[in-house]
């Protein structure tokens, strides 16, 4: 999958986030109104993708990051929610997912005139068998509930003692395409595309892509994808066009006009700027 392909995951993700996915992670004083671009501006470190951020009612951000291994220190996750925070002169709230056999992590820092925090969410605290079979049974009575998105896209990373990962990955995909409405299907699909490479070994990532091409779900994505790839390479030249003449001293007025950016787009350019 492209990574502009996480793009078009990203509509259906804001929708589910926003529904159901912050209360069922234990976030009950924020809602999502959009998505965030992952790519953070001019930043001078190995790596430079966030797994993904959201524009809270508040106007702050919330920052998702999904770890398979302990964090031994937290200057990653500082130096990401400070661009982050400075390329968008937002506050910024970091939660990680531990996955694996991640039960315990450093979740504050002291770096002298900096004091930083981040909270931590333990998937092996929680029983995938149980979910799993939560799940099937509001299926079986016709009781899909918004949270069980969440249930089942992170139940292969939920402890499932005398069960295999591939066994685990297998049952979801099963119960995920077993959903009778399509929308919920897109949504399911959504999720699980977005956190498998994040989250999942190679061979099960192979195991759900194929299951989702199979019903058409992964071409779908990848179509849409390309064609906004397209779209995207044009405004990412836009943008750049737009910074340069800003650092020239042009007016944002003059800006909007001659590269057809909206007025917030151009606003934001200017602040990351200064």
């Amino acid at each position: 999958m492209p990574r502009n392909g996480s793009d078009i995951l990203l509509k259906y993700l804001v929708g589910a986030f926003r529904d159901a996915a912050l209360d069922w992670m234990g976030i009950h004083d924020e809602t999502i109104v959009r998505a965030y671009p992952t790519e953070l501006a001019n930043v001078e470190i190995r790596q430079n993708f966030l797994d993904l951020a959201f524009e809270t009612d508040r106007g702050e951000l919330l920052h998702f990051e999904f770890q398979t291994t302990k964090e031994t220190n937290l200057y990653r996750f500082l130096l990401y929610d400070a661009h982050l925070s400075a390329q968008y002169r937002k506050r910024v709230r970091t939660v990680v997912f531990y996955v694996k056999d991640v039960i315990a992590a450093q979740d504050s820092m002291d770096a002298g005139g900096i004091q930083y925090k981040v909270e931590n969410v333990y998937l092996k605290s929680r029983d995938a068998i149980r979910v799993l079979e939560r799940v099937e049974r509001q299926l079986q009575n016709d009781d899909w509930q918004p949270e069980s998105r969440f249930d089942l896209a992170f139940a292969p990373h939920m402890s499932h003692p005398g069960y295999s990962d591939h066994q685990i990955v297998q049952r979801t995909v099963e119960l995920a395409m077993s959903i009778p409405d399509q929308d919920e299907q897109n949504f399911m699909a959504a999720i699980l595309l977005e956190l498998s490479g994040k989250m999942m070994g190679e061979s099960d990532v192979k195991l759900l892509k194929e299951v989702l091409r199979m019903r058409n779900i992964v071409k779908e994505i990848e179509m849409e994808a390309e064609a906004r790839g397209e779209a995207r390479g044009e405004t990412l030249g836009k943008l750049s066009i737009a910074r340069n003449m800003l650092r020239n001293g042009m007016s944002v007025d003059t800006v909007v006009a001659m590269t057809g950016l909206d007025q917030e787009q151009v606003r934001e350019l200017q602040n990351g700027l200064n």
